[in-house]
């Protein structure tokens, strides 16, 4: 039995944006709804949400901040650890007609993604795509519990952080071996 997956949206009515002061929302929501797969991201707070919408003429332009707290596991000594994420949110939408025009344009001078623009159709703009990409892009690829852990030990896999070990490591690279018997030469 197969489930079907829901798809995330965070729409936003175009007419309640206004003309001068435009519309700032403020909404919380789980880790969860931007990350659906499983132990992909261990949340530790909700992703707190800020954006500001305003309109010039169709174009409406998103600016705003997206923060929460997830559960990492460090690339070298595999700890986890609790890192902030903050996403900043700078996006233009374009109404499905002008956007493909602009698009086909833009082509032209340079080449260009279709994830390049952000296109809304009707009355609705969706703000889920643009926020769960810059949520993703905030995570570290190389996560660190911090700048100088010292990692496992090769040999005998002890936390270089907690305890010295005692092993000896030899740093022997065999790409290199050529250089150093032409070294011994000389």
């Amino acid at each position: 039995m197969t489930e079907e997956k829901v798809k995330a949206t965070l729409p936003v009515e175009l007419d309640s944006i206004g003309p001068e002061e435009g519309l700032t929302l403020t909404l919380k929501k789980p880790f969860g709804f931007f990350f659906a797969e499983e132990g992909e991201v261990i949340p530790v707070t909700e992703v707190d949400i800020t954006v500001s919408l305003t309109k010039s003429g169709d174009e409406v332009f998103a600016a705003g901040v997206a923060s929460g707290t997830v559960r990492l596991q460090c690339a070298r000594c595999l700890a986890e650890f609790d890192s902030e994420l903050n996403a900043v949110i700078e996006a233009p939408f374009f109404p499905k007609g002008s956007a493909e025009e602009m698009a086909g344009e833009e082509a032209e001078e340079e080449e260009m993604d279709e994830g390049d623009v952000n296109i809304y159709e009707g009355k609705h703009l969706d703000l889920y795509p643009v926020i769960r990409d810059q949520l993703y892009l905030a995570l570290p690829i190389k996560p660190l519990c911090r700048e100088d852990c010292k990692g496992l030990c090769p040999k005998c896999g002890a936390d270089r952080n907690v305890t010295t070990c005692g092993c000896t490591v030899e740093s022997h690279d065999s790409r290199l071996a050529v250089l150093q018997k032409l070294k011994g030469k000389l």
